[in-house]
């Protein structure tokens, strides 16, 4: 069935002061060469993307593709206010991607990391998170959940097999920026992973259990420009969260 999505998940911006550094420690990161567009270092996933532009270190944008021809949802869109958050858009799908569905991850895959699984936001307002992302760009809500153990409310919305995690503060108000906090990458062999990057001079945490059953998660503490990091690993088509 054709998608409702006005907009789809592209990649994640990150800046960096050192566009050299960031490039080879990405590299090593990611585990793909980039290709150069520009200013920009882009490191092309299964699912998603990275880029690397100019600036003070971290995350800095949301980039989206445009899949609605419908006008009417366009201009609202384009009519959108994001709250602060940087999003940028492109008129076109990038190539290799369906604009029906999302790429399927590899069976078996060596390790390494295989795609963008989710990318954190956090908002102080999760009900005009919810008529932004759901009611203007149409993107497919799978879950809105609250936990009152850490004080927080979660919303996550699926786009192009990757998920865009809002975090809320239980009881705010609305008031205020949204940012967009850190990345989590979906990876095969995770143990192995890590070996890899901690030959590579990453700071990387120990091997954990995570949120979700089934999932094994690490922490990279360093050379990401100061972008919060993880690792997951999971069946390919367990839709991991952590």
């Amino acid at each position: 069935m054709p998608t409702t999505e006005v907009l789809r998940f592209d990649a994640v911006q990150v800046s960096t002061e050192d566009l050299g550094r960031a490039e080879d420690a990405y590299a090593r990161l990611l585990g793909v060469p980039p290709v150069r567009s520009g200013g920009a270092r882009r490191f092309e996933l299964t699912r998603g993307a990275v880029e690397l532009v100019a600036g003070a270190p971290g995350a800095l944008a949301l980039r989206f593709a445009v899949v609605s021809r419908d006008e009417h949802a366009l201009a609202t869109a384009r009519a959108a206010r994001f709250h602060g958050l940087r999003v940028t858009t492109d008129s076109v799908l990038p190539a290799g991607v369906d604009p029906a569905g999302h790429a399927p991850l590899p069976a078996d895959a060596p390790p390494g990391v295989l795609a963008v699984d989710h990318v954190v936001v956090n908002t102080p307002g999760a009900e005009r998170a919810l008529r932004l992302w759901r009611d203007t760009l149409r993107l497919r809500l799978a879950l809105d959940r609250e936990f009152p153990a850490r004080g927080l409310r979660m919303l996550f919305f699926r786009t192009a097999g990757v998920t865009l995690e809002v975090v809320s503060p239980l009881g705010a108000r609305g008031e205020g920026d949204d940012a967009l906090h850190g990345i989590a990458y979906r990876v095969a062999g995770i143990a192995a992973w890590r070996e890899r990057l901690l030959a590579d001079g990453f700071d990387v945490s120990e091997v954990r259990a995570g949120n979700k059953p089934g999932t094994r998660v690490a922490t990279v503490r360093s050379r990401t420009e100061g972008v919060p990091t993880l690792l997951i690993e999971a069946a390919p088509d367990g839709g991991a969260r952590a």
